[in-house]
This record gives structure tokens, C-alpha cells and sequence, in this order.
């Protein structure tokens, strides 16, 4: 058998060589994948080299990035992304600016892997039995990419938005050019993809945390059905994934370690992708934005409990004030100083399908019932001497306390700045979030603002001439 790295190697090196930077056309090396376990291992490792909080943190103010450069003076570098994000500038030309994109890259690059392992698996030689899973594993691999791709670079869906543009949907491997479809025809894509009589295929557990089983199955269609609005059925799919998965992770071990150890393998992941090969040990490096230090709740078990030795010792926490400052410029910017946890940056966990069925309980009038599971997170959060059951009357409040803590609980994936998107398009939720930078000024975003949706790259428009940016 070809080992797994000759696989990767082979489909990487193909990939360098591609016209275009989106993966247009089949690697050259496949036609040695000719056995369905080599195959297969297409299926075994992913990441989509792009650090969440670098991008999409910035907008949502979650954080500043993780740069060594004092904020204020990062904004007075005009011409860069990073300005352009951190100021909220809608001037400047994010399209030229956005020369390389890793993520989009990365989205593209395994939604081309999934697709090969499409095209080739029928005529793969090996037993017959084993190919209906592998190939509903990868049609669902490629909606979730897709689906990342679309929450970053088209607009949230609604009936307003849906018969805007939107991204390609690919599903072949040798592609010259693509497509741009609606955002609507994006997400009807993605569903068939990630349909139930695919997810029944997948097996009920798995022994790689990358790879997919029928609860991560079930985790995925209900966090695509959340992003468009339809909560009821939303609902459905995450009880029929809590079913079978509600592993929380329990952080009060930290008490007496004074470590936050999460690793890639925690059984609270549905399904683990990587944010980036050589720092996955995210949220590392992060810096939050004073605003997001303030919403920590008095007795958080990582903020006030853990270090990076792993022993109490001031000036080690594991939330730094002392490097936050030192790297951001900012009083109160707290930055990450440990490497012992490796968030889910562009997976699914228990804890976030948890919040996702909440949000939707307390949207149905079940206000006591979505808080019940807001609170079962925040019981292994929060030490027993701060903690308190959040209780409310009202959609209203009940949102307010779920946004807050869930907010916290999302720090360093793609979260944040999904929920946010999708709650701008939302009258009663919809707010302006505005960022107070010292030496610099108050900047602010609105709900309705183009940053809410990233260019795509100046290669990919360059090599899909009908293509449109969307914003």
C-alpha cells in the first residue's frame, strides 16, 4: 500500500502546480490512487491553515490578532488588511489587498481531495462493502467546506440575500474554470450533500477525531440549517447528535492542575479540523479585545485558574495581561500564553451543538429548557463558588445571557463571527460593535457594513473572469 505521506505528497505537488490557486485541476499523481484504502486516506487528515482570530476575531472584535505590533500602530499602516480590519475602514480596497488567502486555499484544496476520492472510488479495487461509507464521508466533508467558505465570503442568508451570488459549488475534480452560484443554490448543495440518507451511512463511531461519524453527521446538518435561519429543523439534528455524543469537556480539573490541557482527541469534538499544521495549539498567541475580557464571568476555570507551567505563578497565566499589553499596546488586552490546548477551530464540539439547541429551544418559548443546556456548559466552566444557573422570562433575556457566555465559549473558531453574522440579519439581535483603541480612537462596525464578507483573492478572480466579489 502507497503509505499516507507518498498519498499527501502526491496530491500536494500536484497542487503547486495548478494555474490557478483555487485546485482546478486533478493532481497529476492519481491515477496511482487506485485501491480504496489509499483513497480513503484523503479522508484522514485536515486543516485549513488559517488561524480564525486573525480574520474573522478581528471583525467580530473577539480579538486583535496575535501580531507583535502595538494595535494603534498596526492601524496606521495604511494598505494592509490587518489596518483595514482593525480600524473598520469600508475604504480601503480589500479586493487588492487580498492577494493570498490561505483559508479560501485550504476550503478549496480539500473540497479537490474529496472530489478525487469521488471520481475515482468506483473504480477503485478493494472491498465493495466499505466504498458507500467512504464515499458519504466525503460528500459531507465537502459541504462542510463549502458551507466555511460561504459563512466567510458571500452574505448571511435570508430571503433578502439568497438570490445573491455566493460561491462555487465544485463537485468535480478537473475543473477549468468555476461557477459562482446564489447563495440559495449554495446551500441546497450543501444539504443534498450532507442529506440523511448520507449521514445514515456513516458508521456510529470512529477511532480518527478527523474523521466523521453519524453524530458528527448529524452535528453538521444542523449547524447548516442554524446558519439559515431554520431553527426547527436545526433543532431536530442537533438532539439527534447530542443523542449520541454529549460528552462536555470538564474544566474544573484545572483547580488542582492549573493546566488547560484540551487535546485535538477530547471526546467533546463531533469532528477536529486543524486552524494551521506548525501553531494548532490555538488559541495561542491570541489577543482579545478588552470588550471580550469583560464578558469572562468572575470564576472561569481557564482565566482565573490556569497557567502555562502548569503551577501558580504571577505573571504565567494562562489569559496574560502582561503580554497582552506588551504586544497590543492596549491596558486590559489579555493575550494567550499556553500550549496545551488545541481548540476546535473549524470542527464542532458537544459544548457548541449544546448552544446551538439552546438558541433554538429559547426561540420556540422552551426558554427554561434552552438554558438548562447553556447552564450544563457553564457548570464546567465556572467554579462552584461563582456560579450561578442563569434563569429568564423572556426570549429576550434568555438570548442576552446565551449570547454572552456562548460568545466566551466560541473563542478562536469561526463562531463568533457566524452567529454575529447571522444575528445582524435579525431587527431584534442586530447591533453595532465598536472597538475603543487608545492613542488611536473608537472605530465601529454595523451590522450592514462589507466587511462582513471577505474578498476573495485577486488570483481566484483573476483566473474565474465571470466571477463577482459580494460585497
Amino acid at each position: 500500500m502507497i503509505s499516507q505521506k507518498t498519498i499527501y505528497a502526491l496530491i500536494a505537488g500536484a497542487v503547486m502546480t495548478l494555474s490557478a490557486c483555487d485546485t482546478d485541476v486533478v493532481p497529476e499523481g492519481q491515477t496511482i490512487l487506485n485501491k480504496t484504502s489509499d483513497l480513503e486516506l484523503l479522508l484522514n487528515e485536515k486543516e485549513v491553515n488559517n488561524i480564525p482570530y486573525e480574520s474573522l476575531g478581528i471583525i467580530v472584535n473577539e480579538s486583535y490578532g496575535s501580531g507583535f505590533t502595538p494595535v494603534s500602530d498596526q492601524i496606521k499602516n495604511k494598505g494592509t488588511m490587518e489596518a483595514a480590519m482593525l480600524s473598520y475602514d469600508e475604504t480601503a480596497d480589500r479586493a487588492k489587498l487580498a492577494s493570498k488567502d490561505s483559508r479560501y486555499n485550504n476550503l478549496y484544496k480539500y473540497i479537490q481531495y474529496m472530489n478525487v476520492l469521488l471520481e475515482k472510488l468506483n473504480g477503485a479495487s478493494g472491498d465493495e462493502a466499505d466504498k458507500p461509507a467512504i464515499a458519504a464521508e466525503a460528500h459531507i466533508n465537502r459541504a462542510w467546506f463549502h458551507f466555511l467558505a460561504l459563512g466567510c465570503y458571500a452574505k448571511q442568508y435570508d430571503e433578502k440575500t439568497k438570490d445573491n451570488l455566493g460561491i462555487a459549488y465544485v463537485t468535480e475534480a478537473d475543473v477549468n474554470q468555476k461557477h459562482q452560484e446564489t447563495i440559495e443554490e449554495n446551500y441546497k448543495h450543501i444539504l443534498d450533500d450532507c442529506s440523511d440518507e448520507l449521514i445514515a451511512l456513516l458508521p456510529e463511531k470512529q477511532t480518527n477525531v478527523v474523521r466523521l461519524s453519524r453524530a458528527a453527521g448529524y452535528a453538521i446538518r444542523a449547524r447548516v440549517l442554524f446558519q439559515m435561519k431554520n431553527y426547527k429543523d436545526a433543532l431536530t439534528y442537533a438532539e439527534k447528535a447530542l443523542a449520541l455524543n454529549s460528552t462536555i469537556e470538564d474544566r474544573s480539573v484545572i483547580t488542582t492542575s492549573f493546566r488547560w490541557s484540551l487535546p485535538a482527541t477530547s471526546p467533546n469534538n463531533f469532528f477536529y479540523i486543524s486552524p494551521l499544521s506548525d501553531r494548532d495549539n490555538t488559541p495561542s498567541y491570541e489577543q482579545l479585545s478588552v470588550e471580550t475580557t469583560e464578558l469572562f464571568e468572575d470564576g472561569d476555570y481557564v482565566k482565573d485558574y490556569a497557567y502555562s507551567g502548569g503551577k501558580e505563578s504571577e505573571g504565567e497565566e494562562f489569559w496574560n495581561a502582561d503580554y497582552g499589553y506588551m504586544d497590543s499596546g492596549i491596558e486590559g488586552c489579555l493575550e494567550s500564553n499556553g500550549s496545551d490546548a488545541y481548540v476546535n477551530a473549524w470542527g464542532l464540539t458537544v459544548e457548541r451543538v449544546m448552544y446551538l439547541a439552546a438558541e433554538c429551544y429559547i426561540r420556540e418559548g422552551q426558554i427554561s429548557k434552552g438554558l438548562e443546556l447553556v447552564n450544563e456548559v457553564r457548570e464546567k466552566r465556572i467554579d462552584a463558588d461563582h456560579y450561578k444557573p442563569f434563569t429568564a422570562t423572556t426570549e429576550a433575556e434568555a438570548m442576552e445571557e446565551l449570547q454572552q457566555a456562548k460568545f466566551i465559549e466560541c473563542i478562536a473558531t469561526f463562531e463568533n463571527f457566524f452567529d454575529r453574522k447571522r444575528w445582524n440579519t435579525e431587527e431584534k439581535y442586530k447591533k453595532n460593535i465598536t472597538r475603543h483603541v487608545p492613542d488611536s480612537g473608537d472605530y465601529t462596525i454595523t451590522p450592514e457594513s462589507p466587511l462582513w464578507v471577505f474578498p476573495f483573492p485577486v488570483q481566484v478572480m483573476n483566473n474565474n473572469p465571470t466571477f463577482k466579489q459580494n460585497y
